[in-house]
């Protein structure tokens, strides 16, 4: 069984003593927050363990509790709060990557900074005061009239987001009762995706999400865990292994708190798609040297680019030019042309609603 530590933020860790009783010798380090150990015996309220990750004692015993604030948790447990949706208070925020950055005091101008770990979907209890410091970021004032604001009992702001911390978003989302309670999902990309996690540990990376959530969103959030920057290069799988479209809700494709979110990504490979004239049948008007993992957009935009065409006037379409399309061959710009069926060669058709013939004069004449 594996732990990991939850409490002592402000003070480097926890505690650790030699033997099970609690009047047993102290030993000189702390386990750090954060740390994961495993267990080697559980007496009551006392846990004997191994040190897995973190820093401290490589063996100890620690308490799991300190006044009914909790120092440990089971890996995968959630913690105390975050399902009762009807224990949160106005002011609420939800922990994203799993750390917080914290100024002590009460002028956020003028405090000593601090960084926390906390467990990701943990709650933090504000005031709801933000402050905008000078780098632009945003901060927000602790609430710690009930004690441990849940990034402790000491008066401060913690960043909710801002840039030059090396963090690849926010740290906090606001939480909300009408949102419903949250999903924990553990992101597990499978063997071969090309992938490196943000802060260049391990892989295995939780996070959070409401049943409202879209695949769409899914992706922006693996993206900023495992530094890829085009999002919709990732595929989301589903619990059968299958893909799930970009508009898919999270609680429509039957994900549960805990479950895992199988994903796959690699680098986009060369890809010639074709685009025949609209005004002389059978006549090519252009090659397009794309990527697979580009969207309908992007194919859009170098098509404009390249022709003189205006992206505002023209709809990307399935079909053959000339030939007649219902609605529904109209192409999301969002999707990756790969999931729309397109491969190597083939024909990509598009509407055009502006003058046509006018706006392809320029690149025509080039011929």
């Amino acid at each position: 069984m594996a732990w990991e530590v939850v409490g002592g933020g402000d003070k480097g860790g926890i505690l650790v003593r030699s033997g099970q009783a609690t009047s047993s010798d102290q030993l000189s380090e702390r386990l750090s927050t954060g740390a994961r150990v495993e267990e080697l015996e559980l007496v009551g309220e006392r846990l004997h363990y191994k040190l897995v990750s973190g820093t401290g004692p490589a063996e100890g015993w620690v308490s799991l509790s300190l006044k009914d604030k909790p120092l440990l948790q089971r890996v995968g447990e959630k913690p105390k709060g975050d399902v009762d949706v009807g224990d949160l208070r106005e002011g609420d925020y939800y922990v994203t990557l799993g750390i917080l950055f914290k100024k002590l005091g009460t002028d956020p101008e003028k405090a000593s900074l601090t960084k926390l770990k906390r467990s990701v979907g943990s709650v933090v209890h504000t005031t709801g005061k933000v402050w905008r410091g000078s780098g632009g970021g945003y901060w927000v004032e602790l609430d710690t009239s009930s004690g441990d604001s849940g990034a402790g009992e000491k008066p401060g702001y913690v960043m909710i987001d801002a840039s030059g911390f090396g963090t690849p978003g926010p740290c906090l989302q606001k939480a909300s009762k009408e949102d419903g309670p949250i999903l924990l999902l553990k992101a597990k990309p499978k063997p071969g995706s090309e992938v490196k996690a943000w802060d260049d540990g391990s892989l295995d990376k939780e996070f959070l999400v409401l049943s409202k959530t879209t695949i769409t969103e899914v992706r922006v959030i693996l993206g900023m865990l495992f530094k890829i920057a085009k999002s919709e290069s990732i595929t989301v799988l589903s619990k059968d292994g299958g893909q799930l479209a970009p508009e898919t809700k999270v609680g429509e494709a039957g994900f549960r708190s805990g479950d895992d979110c199988a994903f796959e990504h690699s680098e986009g490979k060369p890809m010639r798609l074709v685009v025949m004239s609209p005004l002389e049948e059978g006549v090519k008007l252009t090659d397009l040297d794309i990527k697979n993992d580009w969207t309908v957009g992007q194919v859009r935009k170098l098509l404009c680019s390249i022709t003189g065409l205006k992206e505002s006037s023209m709809i990307m379409a399935r079909g053959k030019m000339g030939e007649r399309v219902g609605e529904d061959a109209q192409l999301n710009l969002s999707h990756l042309v790969a999931d729309c069926g397109y491969k190597e060669g083939d024909e990509i058709g598009f509407i055009y609603m502006g003058d046509t013939e006018g706006d392809l004069k320029a690149f025509l004449a080039k011929q």
